[in-house]
């Protein structure tokens, strides 16, 4: 059986052209990528499963207790791009079930996505003496309410840049750290625009109603994320607002849910949103 048929977050048509609404990341992806493991997971997030082929599995040299499996394509979300790691399991016929709990991109192989599994000794030494004897097939099964629920976090931060810009703001997106403890955005202030005193607590409490005020609006508006490629960029476009991105996200701004806006707060000259 392949991946399951599920809703698809539909691609932009976009053409090369720069605008002022376009937001540039320091962790954006911006040279197109020679995936060696396929990243199924940027063709749909609400695709939980998948079959793939094992290229390697190897005890992880720092701890044995942990099986290292390379794949020749994967549903799961490596850690990056201020996502955290999708987790789940790994199944193969004859085989025990495998707990993935970390992926990430390999740093010494270029466009590799790596799984840490972990398992009892002798589950691990059984998917070893497998795979040594002949080829390996696994089916890949993703948990899917962490991945509903990292994808509303991601998208969250992505909306923070609309609701910013939709107020005068000009800030240029800088970081993004989406993960469910203490999720923001890091913006570079700019010349242009309104500006912010950071320094001033009436004006930043001003500013966190007008952010909480005008992130209800767009959720309440149910606004589509569509995703797209700019010279082998991948985008992620919200209400005009384009940004280069390789996370998983929601259809709509909707699916996301109430957002709270916590704070405001200087960073290194830089200014952080928390949400």
């Amino acid at each position: 059986a392949g991946p399951a048929k599920a809703p698809q977050v539909k691609p932009a048509a976009l053409n090369g052209a720069k605008s002022d609404r376009e937001m540039k990341p320091q962790n954006a992806l911006q040279q197109p990528a020679a995936h060696a493991t396929r990243p199924l997971y940027m063709d749909g997030t609400y695709v939980f499963h998948c079959e793939a082929s094992v290229e390697l599995l190897q005890l992880k040299e720092e701890d044995p207790s942990i099986l290292l499996v390379e794949l020749e394509q994967t549903i799961f979300h490596p850690q990056g791009g201020g996502q955290p790691s999708d987790t789940g399991i790994l199944k193969a016929d004859g085989l025990p079930d495998l707990t993935v709990t970390f992926v990430c991109k390999d740093k010494a192989k270029e466009g590799v996505i790596r799984h840490e599994c972990k398992g009892s000794t002798d589950e691990l030494q059984k998917w070893l003496r497998r795979s040594q004897a002949s080829a390996l097939q696994v089916r890949c099964l993703v948990d899917e309410l962490q991945r509903r629920r990292n994808a509303r976090l991601h998208s969250a931060g992505h909306l923070l840049d609309v609701a910013i810009y939709e107020l005068g703001f000009r800030w240029q997106a800088g970081k993004g750290y989406h993960f469910e403890e203490g999720p923001y955005v890091e913006y570079i202030p700019t010349k242009e625009g309104r500006q912010l005193d950071v320094k001033d607590a009436k004006a930043k409490d001003a500013a966190i109603t007008e952010i909480s005020q005008k992130m209800k609006e767009l959720i309440a508006k149910n606004v589509p994320t569509e995703v797209g490629f700019v010279d082998g960029m991948r985008t992620v476009k919200m209400e005009g607002v384009s940004c280069g991105c390789g996370g998983t996200h929601v259809e709509g701004s909707g699916e996301i849910g109430e957002v709270s806006i916590k704070k405001i707060q200087a960073k290194q000259g830089n200014i952080r949103v928390s949400y």
